[in-house]
Order: structure tokens, then C-alpha cells, then sequence
């Protein structure tokens, strides 16, 4: 399948890779199939790229960075909340990162995807009871604190 990307070109994905979110994400409730599109030199960092719209493309970072202090609720209730059924050895979290020129890298910590890779669906969910906000530095054993923008 070829999608079209405003930051990455004509991508040629397989359809098999395609995530859905039958209820979108938060603010695009319209988007509901992405793929994960893995770029440039970081291995923290991906795209959710959206298929339909070429200029949505969200980047995420791997919730297993933030280990052992995230997350602090279990992602297996927001899960079900969410409608994901399936095992949570299946599930994988998300979180969005912004990267401002010129301000610290923040993650949305509050509001994770949530992912089941056996199904290729998944949600963003809102973490009930969590300590964590959606504006937390981006901060990893491997990455200090720094002003500078990720990405491009």
C-alpha cells in the first residue's frame, strides 16, 4: 500500500502494518489508521504517520524509556476502559513527544497510546489516578535534560 507523507514522501507500507484506532486519537477523532514509521538515526524516537492526512504525523517515543517510574497505574485498566481486549503481554505504550525550537523536549506522560501488536489496533487513553502530566520533560537514563528541538 502507498500512503503519502508531507515530512517523509510516498511511503510503500503493508497494509498489514496499518494500526487502527476506532475511536482516533485525542483531537483527530477522524484518524483512524496509522503506521509506525521509524526515522533518521534515533532509536527512541518514531512517527505515528497517518494514513489519510499526508501532514499528520505525531512523533512517539516508547513508554518502556521512562521504565521503572512509568507508569505509575496500570495501563492494563485504561486498556479495557478503552476497549482493548487483548493480552497485556500484547500491549505496548506510546507516548507523544513535542519538540519546540529553541524550548526543552516535553512526552505526554498523562496520555498514552496504547497498542496491541497480535491485533494492530489500538487508543490513546487518558491515565486515571497518575501522577505524571502532559507536559513531562524528556528525560531518559541515556538522554540528560537539553534545549534543543528533536526532529525537524
Amino acid at each position: 500500500m502507498r500512503i503519502e507523507s508531507t515530512r517523509f514522501g510516498t511511503l510503500d507500507i503493508d497494509a498489514e502494518r496499518i494500526i487502527g484506532f476506532p475511536s482516533g486519537l485525542i483531537g483527530f477523532p477522524e484518524e483512524r489508521e496509522f503506521v509506525l514509521v521509524h526515522h533518521g538515526h534515533s532509536g527512541s524516537i518514531a512517527w505515528l504517520q497517518s494514513t489519510k492526512t499526508a501532514a499528520l504525523a505525531l512523533p512517539v517515543v516508547g513508554a518502556h524509556e521512562f521504565s521503572p517510574v512509568y507508569p505509575d497505574v496500570p495501563l492494563s485498566d485504561a486498556a479495557k476502559r478503552a476497549g482493548l481486549s487483548g493480552s497485556p503481554d500484547d500491549m505496548t505504550a506510546l507516548v507523544v513527544l513535542c519538540a519546540n525550537p529553541g524550548m526543552p523536549s516535553t512526552v505526554n506522560l498523562a496520555a498514552p497510546i496504547i497498542v496491541d501488536a497480535a491485533k494492530w489496533t489500538g487508543a490513546q487513553v487518558i491515565l486515571e489516578g497518575t501522577r505524571f502530566t502532559t507536559r513531562e520533560a524528556f528525560l531518559t537514563p541515556e538522554r540528560p535534560a537539553q534545549n534543543e528541538a528533536v526532529g525537524g
